[in-house]
């Protein structure tokens, strides 16, 4: 319960994940997360849609290029949420609310805020098993060195997801931007 509550509250979960990993493990610890995540990101979603999107939907009427932006995330919901959740431009609890105001729908948007937000959880988990194997299990466990190399190549994979995330996010929102200028001018031309 606490976990929903500080990611709903926009309040930095993180110690909270890593604690996961500390008291239950890499996996159960996982899960335990990602079901409070889930909780939490549904909650703010279904906020930011039945609270706030009425005003949204005042705002797409005159501004014609977020009503372009507001479809394009409709369209390619799943897709872009998976790829927003392996990027870390936006945090992760203010975005919920904002994704809820926008048109995508409730499952691709759950489906891929879950998929996208898995590996990043697994590291921060890891990292209060490996805060466990150098203090409380460090004659029992594997040697540090082993989970250090296990951070490292989590960290690098991680890493390399962000990067080409964020460079198809890019991508996308450039090709937006060309078929919104094309749809202009031909507009203008008429």
């Amino acid at each position: 319960l606490v976990y929903p509550a500080a990611k709903i509250l926009a309040i930095p979960a993180i110690p909270l994940t890593a604690s996961a990993g500390y008291l239950f493990g890499l996996f159960p610890g996982t899960a335990v997360v990602l079901l409070s995540a889930s909780i939490a990101a549904s909650v703010s979603f279904l906020t930011g849609r039945y609270l706030l999107r009425s005003v949204v939907e005042e705002m797409l009427e005159d501004n014609p290029r977020f009503a372009a932006m507001d479809r394009a995330i409709g369209r390619e919901g799943f897709k872009l949420m998976l790829l927003l959740r392996l990027s870390p431009i936006f945090p992760f609890a203010l975005s919920n609310y904002l994704y809820g105001v926008t048109s995508v729908g409730f499952w691709p948007y759950f489906w891929g805020t879950m998929i996208g937000f898995t590996p990043g959880t697994l590291a921060y988990v890891y990292t209060g098993e490996f805060g466990k194997t150098l203090t409380v299990d460090a004659a029992s466990g594997s040697p540090w060195y082993v989970y250090a190399g296990g951070l490292a190549l989590g960290a690098g994979v991680i890493k390399i997801l962000a990067d080409v995330s964020t460079r198809a996010i890019e991508e996308m929102e450039g090709v937006e931007e060309a078929v919104e200028k094309t749809s202009f001018n031909s507009r203008t031309k008429q």
